[in-house]
């Protein structure tokens, strides 16, 4: 089952929750890019080569 609970079960005045009582706002949203097609690595012995370099040249090691 779920417990409903509303601002007088919690002790809490409206002022101290939603968007009046965060402490943070947001300014600004922004929908993210579509997906781009990634990097197809064969193993053909040297796969582990070619990923390391792959996350060599994108800085991730």
């Amino acid at each position: 089952p779920v417990t409903s609970w509303d601002l007088d079960d919690l002790g809490l005045d409206a002022g101290q929750v939603g968007s009046t009582g965060a402490w943070t706002a947001v300014d600004d949203a922004v929908a993210r890019p579509p997906r781009t097609a990634g990097t197809i690595i064969k193993d053909e012995g040297e796969g582990g080569r070619h990923i390391a370099d792959y996350l060599a040249t994108h800085k991730f090691i």
